[in-house]
């Protein structure tokens, strides 16, 4: 480097703009997260919610929040859950996983097929690899179409048979 660009550098350092500092994670925050892992129920529900409301850092964020996803599975807060997996989809919309778990949630607790496809197709988008993503959004595409028709497989008695075999994971024929 030239002479004068060394002695601009103390400058240019100077004139970068500084890094926000990161709020410092609360000692309520990280009580909350051990209740949220100690505790079961509504009372470990609310631990999780609270750790979460209070400010944790991004990698307790991520473990408290998939705790609290199981959590809401564990009591069947089917709505609750689904709105979860949203709140998931909009912290990190570049994440397969993500567009994946809502979709499976509209379309096996929340009985939402229709709804489910966006997130689906999303999640194979990101990931055209995602082999659980496929056969859910085919799974949605038949429960859409069976709701658009629900004569479809009394007409075509061999498409049924190979969706069933499906469901349950089976070779065909």
């Amino acid at each position: 480097m030239s002479g004068r660009v060394l002695s601009l550098l103390p400058l240019l350092v100077l004139a970068a703009p500084a890094r926000p500092a990161r709020p410092p994670e609360a000692p309520a925050a990280r009580a909350f997260a051990r209740l949220c892992e100690e505790r079961t129920g509504d009372e470990g529900l609310l631990a999780c919610r609270r750790a979460i409301e209070l400010g944790l850092a991004p990698e307790r964020l991520d473990a408290v929040r998939e705790l609290l996803s199981r959590k809401l599975v564990g009591l069947e807060r089917w709505p609750e859950l689904v709105q979860h997996f949203r709140e998931e989809v909009a912290r990190h919309p570049d994440h397969p996983d993500g567009h994946f778990r809502l979709g499976a949630a509209l379309l096996y607790v929340a009985d939402q097929p229709e709804e489910a496809l966006g997130p689906l197709r999303e999640a194979i988008r990101l990931d055209p690899d995602g082999a659980p993503a496929q056969a859910a959004l085919g799974v949605a595409l038949v429960r859409a179409a069976e709701r658009v028709d629900p004569a479809l497989f009394e007409r075509q008695p061999a498409a049924r048979a190979v969706f069933e075999a499906a469901q349950k994971a089976a070779r065909w024929p």
